[in-house]
């Protein structure tokens, strides 16, 4: 930060002792400010910021109306909660100088926190136009016009940020996120140069361009349901369709439908001339990893079956061969891939013998894909409780045959305070003190393979999680990718939570995502992790809106599925059945759902043995019966928020589960992702039930 001698034209007669003065105290609250690491305690962190703000009230008592001091005083306030003191000092700033970029910059911040998303795009704008390169303002305002539900703009944005600065991850991952579901309406060859661009970058949920490569493909390929205008050759060596096919997965019917007719015509090619020709390798290799990516989900003919069942025999023969090396079965292995996954060739540790060097160029990346799937590598976990039959059991089967969701990458955010974070989210709410200020433990009920609990464990300061799972399989997928990232600030234990008792200390946060909605028993189970949390602490609970989850019950119901003893073959039919049922209603929120495009997702979306739906007003009973206050949702973008304010009027809260009740009647597919909802726990309380 640099500092200038912005006084006003009487502080201009200072002497030169107390400039240097009032430049010493200002460079020592930056220093403070600045330098003191956020990750401390932040007990820590508030002594440095309180320290800061001393030696600034100096500066200003020397010269009140110093620009750079009441910009920094406006951003020490904006990290201590205190907006609207931030404001004042940062408007008392732009009074004395409205042509300095920097402070129109912590002006738009300040109305960001505020949520005064008009403010912050002008504030920003200004810092943009008074000078382009001094700020990070082109970063900041995209996510404003996110924030204003201005996705498309905010993407174009971030697209020309990512030109600029490629390499900065908070770009990135902020593109990427931006970009989940926009589509395009036209071909534009740019457009498509740069998806192929960041399709090549490392480390971050490629997913999310899902949406947005397809719809590019099917304008270039002129995709119909008729067919496609483009030749197999053509669409062979489109980059972006191979990249898509390698980084995400596909949700769009149309295009699926061409990956599967591709698949078949490379496996009849194959099989004609007796060898996958050089060619074709990279989209052969391109549609195992989709396969892989997506747990070999795509239906298959009859035709095809018997052609890979041949494969798989030839492999197997050649498997017992002691002169057999990768080079010689590479061909019928890539080919085979498309398909199953090498796991289920019957000696498939003796593929996985060879030794890496041994392995060909044409196949060795697809060995490694199915290295990082570890099948035969197993963990055993701790039992916190025993394991009961019943439902629960079937919860744990499913998620032994099923580990969901198979995850690659964390998300990119950054470090914060999970108390200051929840004020932010929650202004209204009381967060204890020692949420604020103390190391916290927090309690992940019902994990599954670890991507919450890890995303907890890593972008939160002074945490410690403890994450609990009735499958196994699930926590080794949660343990292994713990190990692969370095985060050692959690711990994994078996449990089932219709059998927790009191565990050996208590918790100030417990999350449980997800899992509730699955328990017949779900009282007993939230009881359980109620008696591990602290009194006042705060719980965390994701359940399914009972009216989002109307063209689920449809599909449960018209296509009755026995049970997770249904095999993956009958999966693959059920959905191909979906697809072609007109009768659903609002279909489309099944069929555009990502876990609708892998075969854990449709298991854990569609075939759970017990499934219950809430409301509003249940959530209310659920808080009511149970010694809890409703804080508010944590998933709800601020298109949603302003539509819930317009349909209330004056009075709206949104905090108010009645209110809610009503919004939701009207507008049954809000909370299509769950209702995901904070509440304290007050004991205290006389029980309403």
């Amino acid at each position: 930060m640099a500092f200038s001698n912005s006084a006003n034209p009487k502080q201009d007669k200072l002497s030169r002792k107390k400039i240097g003065l009032i430049n010493e105290l200002k460079k020592q609250a930056f220093v403070l400010f600045d330098d003191t690491p956020n990750n401390l305690n932040h007990s820590v962190r508030q002594d440095a910021l309180k320290g800061a703000k001393g030696f600034i009230l100096q500066a200003l008592e020397i010269a009140p109306l110093d620009g750079d001091s009441l910009n920094l005083l406006a951003r020490i306030e904006l990290e201590s909660g205190h907006l609207n003191t931030a404001q004042a000092h940062i408007e008392q700033a732009l009074i004395e100088h409205p042509h300095n970029a920097g402070y129109w910059y912590s002006a738009g911040h300040v109305a960001l926190a505020m949520s005064r998303f008009n403010d912050a795009e002008k504030a920003f704008k200004q810092a943009i136009s008074l000078a382009p390169n001094q700020t990070r303002a082109e970063v900041s305002l995209a996510y404003t016009l996110v924030e204003q539900g201005r996705k498309v703009e905010a993407f174009q944005l971030y697209r020309q940020l990512a030109k600029t600065n490629g390499s900065d991850a908070q770009i990135r991952s902020r593109l990427l996120h931006c970009a989940q579901g926009l589509v395009a309406d036209y071909y534009d060859v740019e457009l498509e140069q740069d998806l192929i661009s960041y399709l090549s970058w490392d480390d971050l949920n490629l997913n999310q361009l899902s949406h947005l490569c397809c719809s590019v493909l099917i304008y270039k390929f002129q995709l119909n349901h008729q067919g496609s205008a483009a030749s197999f050759n053509d669409m062979a060596n489109s980059v972006l369709l191979l990249k898509t096919l390698r980084n995400t997965i596909i949700k769009n019917e149309l295009l699926e439908k061409l990956i599967i007719a591709l698949r078949q015509e490379l496996l009849s090619h194959a099989s004609k001339k007796g060898r996958l020709i050089n060619q074709y390798v990279p989209l052969c290799e391109a549609l195992c990893q989709y396969a892989l990516n997506n747990e070999f989900l795509m239906p298959y003919t009859e035709a095809e079956r018997s052609m890979v069942l041949t494969l798989k025999i030839m492999i197997e023969q050649s498997l017992t061969q002691t002169s057999c090396t990768p080079t010689d079965i590479s061909g019928a292995l890539m080919l085979f891939a498309m398909y199953e996954s090498w796991y289920t060739i019957n000696n498939h540790k003796a593929l996985f013998d060879f030794h890496n060097d041994s392995w060909p160029a044409i196949s060795f990346d697809i060995k490694q894909a199915h290295d990082r799937l570890l099948h035969d590598q197993h963990f055993e976990f701790t039992a916190l409780t025993p394991i009961s039959q019943g439902n629960p059991h079937e919860v744990k089967t499913q998620y032994e045959r099923f580990p969901y969701p198979r995850w690659q990458f964390l998300d990119n955010k950054h470090t914060t305070n999970y108390g200051r974070a929840l004020q932010h989210e929650f202004p209204w709410a009381k967060i204890p003190e020692a949420i604020l200020l103390q190391p916290l433990n927090i309690l992940v009920a019902g994990c599954g393979t670890g991507r919450h609990a890890l995303n907890v464990a890593k972008y939160f300061y002074q945490t410690h999680v403890t994450a609990l799972d009735i499958s196994e399989t699930s926590l080794s997928y949660a343990y292994k990718k713990s190990a692969e990232l370095n985060i050692d600030n959690i711990e994994f234990y078996l449990a089932d939570l219709t059998q927790l008792a009191k565990l050996d200390q208590t918790f100030d946060i417990v999350e449980c995502s997800g899992v509730l909605h699955h328990i017949k028993d779900y009282q007993i189970a939230l009881k359980g992790l109620l008696s591990n949390l602290k009194p006042n602490g705060l719980l965390k609970l994701s359940l399914y809106s009972k009216r989002a989850r109307t063209p689920i019950y449809q599909i449960r119901k018209a296509y009755k599925h026995g049970g997770i003893e249904k095999n993956e073959q009958d999966i693959r039919i059920l959905r191909h059945a979906i697809f072609a049922d007109d009768k659903i209603e609002n279909k489309h929120l099944v069929t555009e759902s990502d876990d609708f495009y892998s075969m854990s997702g449709v298991v854990d979306l569609l075939l759970h043995e017990y499934e219950i739906g809430f409301t509003p007003s249940t959530i209310k009973q659920l808080c009511d019966s149970n010694q809890l206050v409703f804080l508010g949702f944590s998933n709800l973008d601020s298109q949603t928020k302003a539509s819930f304010k317009q349909f209330i009027g004056a009075d709206y809260a949104l905090n108010n589960l009645e209110q809610w009740e009503l919004f939701e009647s009207a507008y049954p597919s809000t909370f299509s992702s769950m209702f995901q909802f904070y509440c304290q726990y007050k004991p205290q309380l006389k029980s309403m039930s």
